[in-house]
């Protein structure tokens, strides 16, 4: 268990590194450019290599796994580290390819880390408590990131920032020296056919598509939950940037709490029942953002919060435990396109309500794609959670033989 504490430790680091690019990018874009759209495309530049992530699955089910993660972290440092010197030159194509290339390596070590390396480190029976205390800490790093840029940037400037912010992924990579190897099975045939089978085996497991559309369907309507509530906090109630910043935090903790608490609802083996709890806390949540005191949407945006933990524990759980090692890279890359996708037009769609009046009408795709989601996991017909055809060599029953 020692490694895996290495491995949760090293990946808070590198997310409060990606949260803190959220915020340092912008900024140092705004400052050399004075383009608010520049600004907020950096973000997009981002999260679009996701879209690429079914191809990056390939290579991380062909090697060591290890290596993938130290390398990814390395490719972001680099990244990271070369754009204060592309706007010094006015190269802003140069500083958003830099930023595509650093989402590209940022797919790779998390799915790495997140399905490769924690069930190689983590006994089986322990992988619950192992993947919830997993993302409750990098949930407080996601809350940490946003704040220590702020400070970092206002003490040292926007180019120090990024360059301290570079250092911390190179500190990141080197704890991959201390864990043991985390070689994947032998792969044969090519990447093509490799894509082919990872994709043949998410198509004929129907928990997993079930499992995905739920939570897609989730951000699609949550995903972009958070800049809407500052939004509206500062433009319709007129609350202070601290007053905001508190009610944030307070679901930064209220989701900690969630993944924390997560593996205690699980009852024997049920994970579609622990899911679908944490899925209806989310939406209970959900539903005290339509009423129109600010302090009952912010208590509901905590309750949200509480379920959103439950569920990213969860899940990353069920994925672990129900995925061949051997095809892990593949099918959680696949996942991960629809879910992570599903975030920009969460961004689109609560574009188009915030300037509505009253929290009814700003939040309602919130409060519809959360009781969506819980009826898609609870009500519709379920699978097996066994491939419906295939090759007997995936089967999971055969996963870690």
């Amino acid at each position: 268990m020692r490694a895996f504490w290495l491995l949760t430790g090293a990946s808070a680091v590198s997310t409060v590194g990606n949260t803190f690019l959220y915020i340092a990018i912008p900024w140092a874009l705004l400052e050399s450019t004075d383009s608010s759209l520049l600004a907020v495309l950096s973000v997009a530049a981002q999260t679009a290599p996701y879209l690429a992530a079914p191809f990056l699955g390939t290579f991380i089910d062909r090697y060591d796994r290890r290596a993938l993660f130290a390398g990814g972290e390395l490719i972001q440092g680099a990244a990271v580290a070369i754009i204060p010197l592309l706007l010094a030159h006015q190269q802003i194509g140069a500083v958003f390819l830099s930023l595509f290339v650093l989402g590209l390596a940022n797919v790779v070590s998390d799915v790495a880390g997140d399905y490769g390396l924690i069930p190689a480190l983590v006994p089986r029976d322990r992988l619950d408590k192992a993947s919830s205390q997993f993302t409750s800490i990098l949930l407080v790093a996601r809350f940490v990131g946003p704040a220590l840029a702020g400070f970092t940037i206002a003490g040292v400037g926007t180019t120090w920032a990024l360059e301290l912010d570079a250092a911390t992924f190179l500190l990141t990579a080197l704890t991959v020296v201390f864990m043991p190897k985390a070689e994947p099975q032998a792969a044969a045939g090519s990447l093509s056919d490799m894509l082919k089978e990872g994709i043949a085996y998410f198509r004929a497991r129907p928990d997993l598509r079930r499992l995905t559309l739920a939570v897609a369907l989730y951000n699609l309507g949550a995903g972009a939950l958070e800049p809407t509530l500052l939004t509206v906090g500062g433009d319709h109630w007129d609350w202070s940037p601290t007053a905001l910043g508190i009610a944030v935090s307070c679901g930064a903790v209220a989701a900690a709490l969630g993944a924390w608490l997560s593996p205690r609802a699980l009852t024997g083996d049920n994970r579609h029942r622990q899911i679908a709890l944490w899925l209806g806390i989310a939406a209970v949540g959900s539903l005290g953002l339509l009423v129109s005191a600010p302090l009952a949407v912010v208590a509901g945006f905590c309750v949200l919060c509480l379920g959103e933990g439950g569920v990213n524990a969860a899940t990353m759980a069920y994925r672990q435990k129900e995925i061949p090692d051997q095809l892990s890279g593949r099918v959680n890359a696949v996942i991960r396109t629809f879910i992570t996708g599903a975030v920009p037009v969460s961004a689109l769609l609560l574009g188009l309500t915030v300037n509505l009046t009253g929290s009814l009408q700003v939040f309602f795709p919130v409060s519809a794609a959360a009781l969506l989601a819980v009826t898609v996991w609870t009500f519709q017909r379920r699978g097996t959670g066994r491939p419906a055809a295939g090759p007997e060599r995936i089967s999971p029953s055969k996963a870690r033989t």
